[in-house]
């Protein structure tokens, strides 16, 4: 059984190698390989597992697992993530023909990593620790968890920075996210691209913008990567994200 804490932190690779080789002598006899720790601060994935191929004797070698800190959450939230990713470790070791084998990558189609064997044995730990081990990210974890201080400052410059580019078409418009470091390059990209499907271009304005979501999608210079809009739609987006026109 665990002992569940409620204070909020942020991981580091001693925290995560202690915690692993203490639950790995707990639920797994101490059979998981010694493998890397890592942190990271992404957004999408809140830990994963990763292996490298050992072509010569067709099978693969368990690697590392990485945590991110792009939230604060509970130390009970961290050990939830951590068990999920040993889960994936054990997998990987004692069934490597699963991911790999005659020397190809089997398809996630042909193997579900988060399939009947994954569930069983989250069960299983579930059971004896007292954690709720699940195959994806909870709205209660979600809700016990808030931005760590680093992420609140990157979401704060990428929100100061962030720049929508709008372009008025004789058929429709385009518009998409940029930032006030892409502006020049970007402004060669647009010279430089023909765009059918918007027509003959009327004019190119840039708004700031207040939108959180928008704000941390990436930033186009050189690719332009957007959304089509009509004119009554494209006004709605300018309103409902308070966007204010600006000139560069």
């Amino acid at each position: 059984m665990v002992i569940k804490t409620d204070k909020d932190m942020i991981v580091t690779t001693a925290w995560i190698e202690s915690n692993y080789n203490k639950f790995n002598k707990l639920y797994w006899d101490g059979k998981l390989p010694t493998i890397k720790f890592k942190v990271n601060r992404s957004r999408q994935t809140w830990g994963f597992a990763s292996y490298r191929f050992d072509y010569v004797n067709d099978t693969i070698i368990p690697e590392a697992i990485t945590m991110s800190n792009y939230y604060d959450s509970p130390e009970e939230v961290k050990f939830q993530t951590l068990l999920h990713e040993m889960i994936h470790i054990a997998d990987y070791t004692f069934y490597p023909h699963r991911f790999f084998h005659n020397g190809r990558r089997v398809s996630a189609r042909v193997y579900n990593a988060h399939g009947y064997w994954f569930q069983a044995e989250a069960a299983r730990i579930t059971k004896a620790s007292g954690l709720l081990i699940t195959n994806r990210v909870t709205c209660e974890e979600l809700g016990k968890s808030t931005y760590s201080e680093k992420t609140k400052r990157c979401i704060e410059r990428k929100q100061n920075s962030a720049i929508l580019c709008v372009i008025r078409g004789t058929h429709c418009n385009f518009f998409f996210k940029t930032d006030i470091y892409k502006i020049q390059t970007l402004k060669k990209t647009i010279h430089s691209y023909t765009f059918y499907r918007i027509g003959e271009i009327k004019s190119i304005k840039y708004y700031t913008f207040n939108d959180e979501q928008l704000a941390n999608v990436r930033s186009c210079g050189v690719q332009l990567r957007g959304w089509f809009a009509s004119n009554v739609e494209m006004m709605a987006k300018l309103k409902d994200i308070k966007a204010t026109e600006v000139r560069f």
